[in-house]
């Protein structure tokens, strides 16, 4: 960067102060601008690519009068989500961090136009989505939610589990979810499978025992117990488990989805397990969020729902304001930053 001084517009509020950013200011030319934006569930939904929904229908947050102005002087924004017209906004931005892994709520096009270079927190929250994952397998196979129905009811009845050792778990998308989803399933003796976007089938990887190119995601599909949805929103993904995916896998399977919704046909799923084609589903995020109250996701058998909180906020920020500051420095000296999004 060419300017003296980097301005960074905080519009996520984090909820409380980082002795990591007072010393960044401290030691370095960087001022922090405190400016608070936060969209509803409702338009971030309808902002990605999962939605094919009218965004001007949906209202933004209003915006004080006093962030419009120091919004004018910021090079750098840190957020989970970015208002409309930033051209405008933020005639200075340089740079845009995000605080998440997923970014397709972003106009990314609009971002690259005005040369700003885009960051996520890719990993920051991948090991405690990998926990969400298989403590949600584990309570299908261990048979956990019967089981804690039983006791509310004193039920005194024998109910045994399904074990994880030998069974194969198919991972869509080995990214830095992906691949901590993969060391924990090898951790249960599980046979991994992964498809990459970058791999062909057959080579080779520390992580896994087996990689598919994305031609070959049903063929890895045919063969798991667990199909996991991990990849990032893209237009090739859309609507990637629909009828024929969900099909085609096994008998007594299991599909869990902890990436975006854009890429499941819900009405196909619903239908997976109402015929008891599979076993469960575990989805952490559905097409629309919040999810409607007449969706039939809500009363599907064997349906593990929950509203797009695998994440774990116990180190989140701590993590999220790690990455900021060493972004801020390389920002500062001219250097690549990290995880930098690459034009596809």
């Amino acid at each position: 960067m060419t300017e003296d001084k980097l301005t960074i517009g905080m519009l996520f509020p984090f909820r409380k102060k980082h002795e990591a950013l007072e010393i960044l200011c401290r030691d370095y030319p960087v001022e922090i601008v405190h400016t608070p934006y936060i969209e509803t569930n409702e338009l971030r939904s309808s902002r990605g690519l999962h939605s094919g929904k009218n965004i001007e229908q949906l209202p933004e947050p209003e915006i004080d009068n006093k962030y419009l102005e120091d919004w004018q002087r910021c090079n750098a924004l840190v957020g989970m989500d970015i208002p409309s017209n930033p051209e405008q906004l933020f005639p200075n931005l340089l740079w845009f961090q995000g605080v998440s892994a997923g970014y397709d709520h972003i106009d990314s096009v609009v971002l690259r136009k005005m040369g700003v270079i885009q960051t996520n927190a890719r990993g920051i929250s991948s090991p405690a989505i990998a926990e969400f994952v298989f403590s949600r397998i584990l309570q299908v196979w261990k048979d956990l939610r019967l089981l804690d129905s039983q006791q509310a009811e004193k039920t005194w009845r024998v109910r045994f589990g399904t074990q994880a050792i030998g069974k194969t778990i198919g991972i869509v998308g080995l990214g830095s979810i992906g691949r901590a989803i993969a060391t924990r399933a090898r951790a249960f003796g599980m046979n991994v499978l992964a498809v990459r976007k970058t791999a062909n089938t057959g080579m080779a990887d520390n992580d896994v025992d087996q990689l598919f190119s994305v031609n070959d995601v049903q063929a890895m599909i045919r063969e798991s117990d667990v199909v996991v949805m991990a990849a990032p929103a893209t237009e090739g993904t859309r609507d990637m488990f629909d009828h024929e995916m969900f099909t085609i896998m096994k008998q007594g399977a299991i599909f869990c989805n902890v990436a975006r919704g854009m890429h499941v046909v819900e009405e196909a799923l619903v239908s997976a397990l109402t015929n008891s084609h599979l076993r469960a589903a575990i989805l952490d995020v559905t097409r629309m969020e919040p999810l409607p109250i007449d969706s039939p996701l809500w009363s599907a058998p064997n349906m593990y729902l929950s509203p797009h909180c695998s994440v774990s906020f116990d180190t989140y920020e701590e993590n999220a304001i790690e990455l900021l500051v060493e972004n801020a420095k390389l920002m500062l000296a001219n250097k690549e930053l990290i995880n930098s999004i690459v034009a596809s």
